[in-house]
């Protein structure tokens, strides 16, 4: 060999070296984990594990029977709704530290709502590719989620995230998901959008280019209809059509109508169709069947690396909103959902073995019973008029002007009423004599159905300046802050009555029925068992990453809970 081939040769030694050198190494672990399974059952009680436990022998009875179940989890902030619940699963800390406060939210100096993850910089991606439609990502999002986490560790991970909604797919992966996949319930298929690439997966296009036709041609082609057991009775579940369902009388039972599926279908007929698939049990059933192609296609947990795969079914809170928890339509959806997990886990034991993955099961936030089952069995509950919260303004606002000089209300929701900060400055008044004014006349004011009233300020000396607070609500109240997103007044109606929701039912307050929250985790390492310690939805980042032989990341206000 002559000098120069040998001094060559060193040099590119020398250089592969240091790129190696440089080149992120995976963080040491022991454990034969490969892939993390994070699920969320939208709008789920943990009640429905224990009453439906004898039909469940599917996924759900998996974590009924042969996982750990923790019998007490609750969430511990105030905006208990889809988007805070799904970034609480997926960063490990509240809402006061993620950002993701509620659904929507009037920023400051706004009239208008602000969508949780709306981003105006992105545009929606489907099957055809980018499109001009708007569109979601995580930009919103304050802090890093569990694939952020996983990408740093191991640059070799692959992450994917797939929901009807897409506050839930993007909630539930962080920033950094490779593929977060959301129901387009405008023109039906799958969708993401150009903060995750300009194009679909081809497996998703190679999906989306039959979902009508499988819609047609299956259980739900001829109507919704369910199947429930003979020996039904002991599960507790709601007579067929109750009261204070959605819907008009004589409507509200089996079998349901669906939208017609077939044949050459314009705009709107597809906009139906595919908004049914949305607000019903076929989103479920259309979110799982993706799962699974993305597992087999991805190759998920079937490497050296550690995988995620997120999957957020939510017809249990799309449906329960019309029927409420105990209804007969929940009912199926959830014995769907039994039967829709068992078939992945089942393909997860096949592909990446019995040993190798491991999953956790959660819901975003709980739910109120319908009113009038609540008042059936002796509850002080009802139905309030959003009028009430319009009437009071009404008496607040001129007395607000008379002592400032002016009216700085600019908008309002259920759960709070939003204030003109520059036009506060711009007067030269102080905003928090301005804010304590308006929840002393509005204490006044709705004095019947209010449970609190609590001003920004007063929360923002719990959250932040670690104030203690005067009681549980206003603590939990304090772990939905944020300084540009939280309303200035802050109200609370007071427990089992609706505020403005005429049928059906809702969810996102404080209220313990709300913060009611299944917690389960089952696989690899997971010993049966059930426990009532204190636990809630963001100990499930902290909880995986130990079952992965990882270190939880510094900082997160879960924690691992299993027993050692």
């Amino acid at each position: 060999m002559s000098v120069r081939r040998l001094l060559v040769g060193i040099a590119i030694a020398l250089c592969s070296a240091g790129a190696a050198a440089q080149e992120p190494q995976p963080a040491p672990r022991k454990s034969d984990v490969r892939l993390l399974v994070s699920i969320s059952v939208d709008q789920m009680l943990p009640d429905q594990l224990e009453r439906l436990a004898p039909w469940l022998d599917g996924g759900l009875g998996r974590f009924a029977k042969g996982g750990f179940v923790f019998e007490r989890a609750r969430l511990n902030y105030g905006e208990t709704e889809t988007g805070p619940g799904h970034a609480c699963v997926g960063t490990g800390v509240l809402p006061a530290r993620h950002g993701i406060v509620g659904n929507d939210w009037i920023a400051l100096d706004q009239s208008g709502a602000t969508y949780c993850f709306e981003d105006a910089q992105v545009r929606l991606v489907t099957s055809a590719g980018k499109t001009d439609a708007k569109a979601s990502s995580p930009r919103n999002l304050r802090a890093p989620g569990i694939a952020d986490f996983l990408h740093a560790l191991d640059p070799r991970s692959r992450t994917c995230a797939i929901s009807s909604k897409d506050r839930s797919a993007i909630g539930m992966s962080g920033r950094r998901a490779d593929v977060a996949l959301w129901w387009d319930n405008k023109r039906g298929g799958f969708a993401s959008s150009t903060w995750y690439g300009e194009q679909l997966p081809a497996w998703a296009r190679e999906w989306n280019a039959g979902w009508l036709e499988r819609l047609a041609a299956g259980e739900f082609g001829s109507g919704w209809k369910h199947a429930l057991p003979a020996d039904f009775e002991a599960s507790r579940t709601a007579p067929d059509e109750s009261e204070g369902e959605v819907g008009r009388p004589g409507q509200r039972s089996f079998p349901h109508r669906t939208p017609r599926f077939t044949g050459e279908l314009d705009e709107k007929q597809l906009a139906t169709a595919a908004s049914w698939v949305y607000d019903g049990p076929a989103g479920d059933v259309f979110v799982a069947q993706l799962a699974q192609l993305a597992q087999r296609e991805l190759e998920l947990g079937e490497g050296d690396a550690l995988d995620l795969l997120c999957v957020s079914l939510t017809s249990c809170d799309t449906v329960g909103h019309g029927y409420g928890p105990y209804s007969h339509e929940v009912t199926d959806v959830l014995l769907r959902a039994d039967r829709l997990l068992e078939a992945l886990f089942d393909q997860l034991d096949e592909r990446v073995g019995a040993g190798r993955w491991v999953a956790s099961l959660t819901a975003d936030h709980g739910v109120m019973d319908l009113p009038e089952a609540l008042a059936a069995r002796g509850v002080d509950a009802g139905r309030l008029s959003g009028s009430v919260l319009r009437d009071a303004l009404e008496l607040v606002r001129p007395i607000v002007a008379a002592k400032f000089g002016a009216d700085f209300y600019l908008a309002h929701h259920s759960r709070g009423v939003r204030l003109s900060l520059s036009r506060m400055q711009a007067a030269k008044v102080d905003p928090t004599a301005v804010r304590e004014l308006y929840a002393s006349e509005l204490r006044k004011a709705g004095a019947a159905w209010l449970e609190h009233v609590v001003t920004f300020d007063e929360l923002a000396g719990v959250a932040r300046s670690g104030r203690k607070p005067t009681s549980e609500l206003i603590a939990l109240e304090a772990g939905s802050f944020d300084e540009e997103r939280t309303c200035d007044v802050v109200l609370l109606a007071k427990r089992h009555y609706l505020l403005g929701v005429a049928a059906g039912t809702t969810h996102g307050t404080p209220h313990e029925y709300d913060r009611t929250i299944p917690l389960a985790f089952y696989g690899a390492g997971v010993k049966p068992g059930r426990s009532a310690e204190a636990a809630s939805s963001v100990d499930v980042l902290p909880t995986l990453f130990a079952l992965a032989g990882l270190k939880a990341p510094e900082g997160l206000d879960g924690k691992a809970r299993l027993p050692r």
